[in-house]
């Protein structure tokens, strides 16, 4: 494999089907990268880990057509890569094999986080066989390492069999991209997993919780209900665990509470369900089992503790209750209920015992039925479990809607509403109505002000209300559109403190359907949701709050980026080109513009563009809109938008229902000038926060790139004046060097330098002579030809202008230029004798002008060559004593540069 496996091998018929014409992908990744947002999309909606990975593989194969397909989960801790799923015909092979990181492709890429494209992954030296497959098997494969949140998650191999199979680089590409999304896919399904058994799961013993307990009863009891099935529960108490906290301390009853854990999974069957409740209170579900099987589990039990000693509590006794469904009860709460009877009478015959639920033997005080004990068990049960669950919660309408479903296992009601209050005013958000007379209420018709009907009044006074009959009430108000009818009612305010927060209110129809253990029940039940909502009030406020920090760092980050970005360019013409991409980037905008008046009160003018073509660039480049309609339109000092309506009375700006955002600049001395960006979608709160960051950043780095500009003139200036002071004493010399960087620079544009190398050009065709400083006047104006001893001292020059330079840093570039520009082609140039390539391309450039210069040129030796012999001069020594390709440059210019350089 490449390898984990790289060796794949399809059967006939899948071998027959996975190769595709070359032309058929072709022209099916014009269309995949325009698919690649809707794959992301498919890809992230699955939640399990199972169907993320058959997701992945079936998406991935539609857009690049595979062979074979492998996913890998890595194990950074163990330095491992897991299979996870394989399409394979050695399947099998491949998933008992776990390689390390950094063994074959898939672990070189998982562990240097670099995809790979190896069209040739049988020959490719990190390739590691799985064992048990064919070795040397001709196959292609596209590795690509899973990261996600700055960790690697594992690999994703794809592969095609065969000497001539091969992927595309713009399948590489697109596979990576996939990547991407399959990488954040399989993370939010392990991340969801974990969340789901942290949620279910009870964190000191490891046993699933009070809520996968209710969740997996409720759902044992509608399964046995349809197969006409039965099912134990078991409720168990350790006794007097609250002495072993007060002698040892809470730290041994945590060892002990998970000790006893442990027994409880050693004793039960693999089908049962064991979970802690709460406290020392467990409970066990046996499927498919009745209360024989549960009586046998809780004498097994009883059987271990006597032999375990619990250090330093010494040994331990259960009280354990038993209710068999559906013989006692369907409803769960109901029959958990039994139970807790059952283990409350085992406690009362004096611990240690087994107790199952019988209705007539449950110990409970005398004159109360049994039923109503177990319903009055059963209520407070329900009472405890949804206060958890309410506390649980943060969203004010799931609070409600919890309310009103779980209020009916507690009280047998026709209809329920929760309303919330918003200044004085309460509003429905939940509601939930069980016969015909409430299916037709809305919110609209269910909203009332304080003091207004039974529900306002209640708000108002902040006193629950029992109406046996509300067509009674003097107060209360009929929704229009309804019939009078008989109806009970109970209200009950929410209150926080002394501040009412809400109400909620019960009805059934018929009279006196309510008692005041009703009121009191729901009143129990209204303290704990007005909690749970005042905590739902306070945790969105923080969790605005904390998105608008964190919306804030990220606009900090943007920026910090962007002005790193920005701070590594100088000119005005690279600033303003830096600008509008990163503005793009920023973003998200497909076109952004930057609009600038060259001066005060000078028209405003596009003077950069990101995205626009070449039509559209043309046509906004030409717009000009005059200083007195920018001093209005731009008076504005944070980014607006400007919507289709508004564009459209705007000459020059088309008609294509974008919105623009706007961010004006204001320079100093009435110059303005602002950053423009177009999305069809519009701009959000956030991305105008940005836009207001970026243009700040953006008008510094402009009015810091104008100086840059002004203060690079100043310096070419005065380096030029600098040079023909120095050259001054000979009278050829007085413009020598001004016309041999004109033209040098022509050359070098010529030859397509880029803006460095022209800048480096620039000053060294400037001081190219300065070293003639050093150099006896008697010597520079000799008239006639100069001795040996004399040329010698003529030929140190280069090096006395290198020396000359070396102490001003900002030339540092420049100082190999000067040495080498008398250097030749063939090597016999001076002060180094280097040839060729090895002189800077600069020096090469400025030995030819100066040449040509001096030669059309009167000096006191000669008389200057014509323009033909001057240039036949070039070609002669083209190859020799110049650079051929210089000098062909050159030629090509020479005749219109004569004309716009004069000599």
């Amino acid at each position: 494999m490449g390898v984990m496996r790289e060796h794949v091998v399809r059967d006939d018929a899948s071998m027959a089907q996975s190769p595709r014409p070359a032309l058929t992908r072709v022209d099916t990744l014009v269309d995949s990268y325009r698919r690649l947002a809707d794959v992301f999309h498919v890809v992230l909606s699955e939640q399990q880990l199972d169907a993320v990975l058959e997701r992945i593989a079936d998406t991935l194969g539609d857009l690049i057509p595979f062979d074979a397909f492998t996913i890998y989960q890595a194990d950074e801790t163990r330095r491992l890569l897991i299979p996870l799923m394989s399409r394979d015909k050695w399947a099998d092979e491949i998933m008992g094999d776990q390689p390390l990181f950094g063994e074959g492709i898939t672990g070189w890429v998982v562990e240097q986080r670099q995809p790979q494209l190896v069209n040739h992954a049988h020959l490719d030296p990190r390739v590691k066989v799985v064992p048990g497959t064919p070795a040397d098997e001709p196959e292609a494969l596209i590795s690509v390492p899973l990261v996600a949140r700055g960790t690697i998650k594992g690999a994703l191999n794809v592969y095609r069999l065969g000497d001539e199979a091969v992927f595309t680089e713009k399948e590489f590409e697109l596979a990576q991209r996939f990547g991407d999304a399959a990488a954040i896919a399989l993370d939010n399904a392990q991340v969801r997993a974990g969340l789901e058994l942290e949620a279910q799961t009870d964190s000191l013993t490891g046993l699933y919780n009070h809520r996968y307990f209710h969740d997996r009863l409720r759902a044992e009891l509608n399964r046995i209900s349809r197969a006409h099935d039965s099912i134990a529960v078991l409720m168990l108490d350790i006794d007097d665990f609250k002495r072993v906290n007060d002698i040892y301390g809470h730290g041994t009853g945590d060892q002990v509470l998970v000790a006893l854990a442990d027994i409880l999974r050693q004793t039960v069957r693999g089908a049962d369900v064991v979970c802690r409740l709460g406290g020392e209170e467990f409970g066990i579900i046996m499927a498919s089992c009745d209360a024989g099987d549960a009586l046998g589990l809780a004498a097994r039990l009883a059987e271990q503790l006597a032999a375990e000693e619990f250090e330093p509590a010494g040994r331990l006794t259960l009280s354990i209750g038993i209710a068999q469904g559906p013989e006692h009860a369907m409803n769960p709460r109901e029959l958990v209920a039994c139970a807790e009877a059952a283990m409350m009478a085992a406690k009362a015959r004096g611990k240690d015992q087994s107790v199952l639920f019988d209705d007539s033997a449950t110990e409970r005080p005398a004159g109360v039925n049994g039923r109503e004990d177990v319903r009055s068990i059963a209520h407070l049960k329900m009472l405890q479990s949804l206060a958890g669950r309410l506390n649980r919660l943060n969203d004010v309408r799931e609070i409600g809607s919890v309310i009103v479903n779980e209020l009916r296992g507690l009280i047998d009601y026709h209809n329920c509403r929760v309303y919330i209050a918003d200044g004085d005013t309460l509003y429905p958000i939940a509601f939930k109505g069980t016969l015909g007379q409430y299916t037709e209420e809305s919110a609209e018709d269910l909203t009332c002000e304080f003091g207004e009907g039974f529900t306002g009044r209640v708000a108002e006074t902040g006193r629950s209300l029992l109406l046996p009959n509300a067509m009674d009430c003097e107060f209360a108000v009929t929704i229009p559109g309804t019939d009078d009818i008989d109806e009970s009612v109970v209200a009950v305010p929410l209150k926080y403190g002394s501040r009412v927060s809400g109400v909620v209110v019960i009805s059934k129809l018929g009279v006196a359907q309510f008692d005041e253990d009703d009121v009191r029940l729901l009143e129990v039940l209204a303290g704990h949701a007005s909690v749970a909502l005042e905590n739902a009030r306070l945790y969105e406020a923080e969790r605005q709050e904390a998105e608008l920090a964190k919306e804030s760092l990220w606009i900090a980050n943007a920026l910090l980026d962007f002005s790193r970005e920005l701070a590594t360019v100088e000119g005005m013409d690279d600033v303003l080109g830096r600008i509008v991409e990163l503005t793009a980037r920023s973003l998200g905008s497909p076109r952004v513009s930057v609009w600038l008046e060259d001066g005060p009160s000078s028209e405003l003018t596009a003077q950069a563009f990101w995205g626009y073509d070449d039509d559209a660039r043309a046509q906004t480049a030409a717009l000009r809109y005059p200083h007195a309609l920018t001093t209005t339109f731009l008076s504005a000092t944070e980014p607006f938008e400007l919507g289709p309506e508004v564009l459209s009375a705007i000459d020059g700006v088309p008609a294509d229902h974008s919105t623009y955002a706007v961010a004006p600049l204001h320079f100093d001395a009435e110059r303005s000038g602002c950053i423009v960006a177009v999305d069809s979608h519009g701009f959000t709160p956030r991305t105008m926060r940005l836009l207001a960051g970026i243009a700040h950043q953006a008008r510094l780095a402009i009015q810091n790139a104008g100086a840059f500009d002004n203060l690079e003139e100043t310096f070419f200036s005065t380096v030029e004046a600098l040079a023909n002071a120095l050259e001054a004493n000979d009278e050829y010399t007085s413009s020598h060097a001004r016309w041999i960087t004109d033209m040098a620079l022509d050359v070098g544009r010529e030859l397509g330098l880029d803006q460095s190398a022209l800048k480096r050009l620039e000053l060294g065709a400037l001081f190219h002579d300065i070293g003639k400083i050093g150099i006896a006047s008697t010597i520079l104006l000799k008239p006639g030809p100069l001795t040996p001893k004399e040329r010698k001292v003529m030929e140190t020059h280069p090096e006395l202008g290198e020396r000359i330079l070396a102490p001003i840093a900002r030339l540092e570039d420049v100082r190999p230029i000067v040495r080498h520009c008398h250097e030749r082609w063939d090597g016999k140039g001076y002060p180094d004798e280097v040839g060729g390539s090895e002189i800077p391309i600069e020096s090469r450039v400025i030995f030819v002008c100066d040449a040509f210069h001096a030669m059309t040129t009167d000096r006191p030796y000669r008389r200057a060559l014509t323009f033909e012999a001057a240039c036949k001069e070039l070609e002669d020594g083209a190859g020799s004593q110049f650079d051929p390709d210089v000098v062909a440059a050159f030629l090509r210019l020479a005749p219109g540069a004569l004309q716009s350089h004069p000599l």
